[in-house]
């Protein structure tokens, strides 16, 4: 069997220094084209089912895409973003923001209990985005543009706010009125061009000029409710709800300095404008001030992501260590150890971490980046270490991980096993990579049968059914006939062919 390439990060290689992010941006966009085709499909089936078999909801946007079709809409689309978009794909960057994504979807009335998925896209451009079925996109310029949670946490709060007052759906019952074609256009259009204006500007102008106009009038319409329905969620998850305001302060200041490329992207597809920001300010005002927590949570995070990211690693290097030398902070120190790290600086390493620790002991980052620079220096004990961190954080999958990294290095595989298998029975939300990760090992035990199911439950687990069904044929041929095994597997293969055959 051969499994699926590692999503971490770390096993990226390094982008060459003659890549330009500008030509980048620009792949990026010729990607978004291509995945306009197949969304089209995708939204032209669901239409067709829609209105062949679609029971009265009661609401507008149900006549023209069921809640259900949308999730498979999402879904579907969600598979593209995955092959095709340059994700930050590590696990402790995707940890932590779908951690803040999850705490703002709590705090959300109206989600029916859907699950959100948030991920990072790594560009430089100023931009989020919703599709259909919660899932959330962020740019890692967004992110490097804001100066604290609480604001990153307004702009995510809104885009879940898209979500879950079906704006999309809003949007294909609006352009449903014209022809099947011209209204799966305006969708993908206006979902593309939540991604990369370019890319959605592009899409309406090959043969979609008659409904522009209504899609761009829909879409503006639809900000100001979702900053109302994002500072509720603010304010409903204990942040500062006067952070939206503050956000859009930043953007208007990003966008004021921005003059050598035009408008920030995020503008072209969130119009922003003096009525929409005072009366943020206005609502906001309303809500009663929270005290702001420590950020070094953010900043840790905000570090991670800039090293990661970066495409001249030496010019990062030289940065943070000019900022520290200025003014010494956790972040700054743990950027310089990353940096050290993943350049073989075993001492420098060492020496920053030093630094790193005092300004934040104990903090799993920090532990995390622990265990790689001890692996790096050929050390033992930091098992004990990472067992004593996951105690004290048994959800975080970003400990788990790296406890079965150091149990397969000292070829511990069935300590692994018995790892991975207690965090994805007592995780209230456990991550799917952890799916996979166990899928590995026990094909590195030679566990045929609990290898195809355990890969089949992380594909389930991002709605990947079609390889999930296949996992468990694959399965099927190594356990005996008539066995316990072999009833539990079709009974779960039946299951999942049935929720296929729900989403068609």
């Amino acid at each position: 069997m051969v499994l699926p390439s590692s999503p971490n990060n770390r096993t990226r290689p390094a982008p060459r220094q003659s890549r330009s992010r500008r030509y980048l941006h620009c792949s990026w966009q010729t990607r978004c084209l291509g995945l306009l085709l197949g969304l089209l499909m995708s939204v032209a089936s669901a239409s067709v089912v829609a209105q062949q078999n679609l029971p009265d909801m009661g609401e507008p946007a149900d006549s023209a895409l069921s809640p259900l079709e949308e999730r498979e809409l999402g879904a579907r689309f969600m598979r593209q973003i995955r092959a095709h978009l340059p994700l930050i794909r590590d696990v402790q960057l995707t940890e932590y923001i779908q951690d803040l994504g999850n705490r703002l979807v709590l705090a959300a009335d109206k989600t029916n209990n859907q699950t959100f998925t948030f991920f990072i896209i790594d560009d430089p451009q100023i931009n989020a985005f919703a599709i259909p079925g919660g899932y959330v996109g962020v740019n890692s310029g967004l992110i490097a543009a804001m100066d604290a949670e609480e604001q990153l946490a307004s702009v995510i709060a809104h885009e879940v706010a898209h979500v879950t007052q079906r704006h999309h759906a809003r949007a294909f019952a609006t352009g449903n009125r014209a022809t099947l074609s011209t209204a799966a256009a305006v969708l993908a259009a206006i979902i593309i061009g939540q991604a990369s204006p370019q890319a959605g500007q592009a899409a309406l102008a090959a043969g979609l000029a008659a409904s522009q106009q209504s899609a761009i009038n829909f879409t503006r319409s639809n900000e100001v409710e979702a900053d109302r329905i994002g500072i509720e969620i603010l304010a409903n998850a204990q942040y500062d709800a006067m952070a939206m305001a503050e956000s859009f302060d930043i953007l208007r200041r990003k966008n004021s300095l921005n003059t050598s490329v035009g408008q920030l992207e995020y503008l072209r597809t969130h119009p922003l404008d003096n009525n929409r920001i005072a009366e943020a300010t206005d609502r906001a005002s309303g809500k009663a001030r929270r005290n702001r927590v420590s950020g070094l949570d953010y900043d840790l995070f905000r570090a991670r992501l800039a090293v990661l990211s970066a495409e001249d690693r030496g010019q990062a290097q030289r940065l943070y260590l000019a900022k520290h030398r200025r003014q010494p902070s956790a972040d700054n120190a743990y950027a310089l150890a990353l940096l050290s790290q993943r350049a073989d600086r075993s001492a420098a390493a060492n020496r920053y971490l030093e630094d790193a620790e005092r300004f934040a002991p104990g903090h799993p980052m920090v532990e995390l980046l622990r265990a790689d620079i001890s692996r790096m220096n050929n050390k033992r004990g930091d098992d004990s270490r990472l067992t004593a961190l996951l105690e004290l954080y048994p959800d975080r999958y970003s400990i788990v991980e790296k406890q079965l990294e150091y149990l397969i290095r000292e070829r511990r595989l069935g300590e692994a096993v018995t790892v991975a298998n207690h965090y994805l029975r007592n995780s209230s939300h456990p991550d799917p990579l952890a799916w996979r990760q166990l899928a590995s090992i026990q094909e590195r035990l030679e566990d045929q049968a609990n290898s195809h199911e355990s890969l089949a439950r992380y594909f389930e687990a991002i709605n990947e059914l079609q390889r999930a069904t296949s996992q468990l044929e694959l399965a099927l041929r190594h356990v005996p006939p008539t066995s316990q095994d072999q009833l539990r597997l079709e009974a779960s293969l039946r299951d999942i062919q049935e929720k296929a055959t729900r989403l068609r």
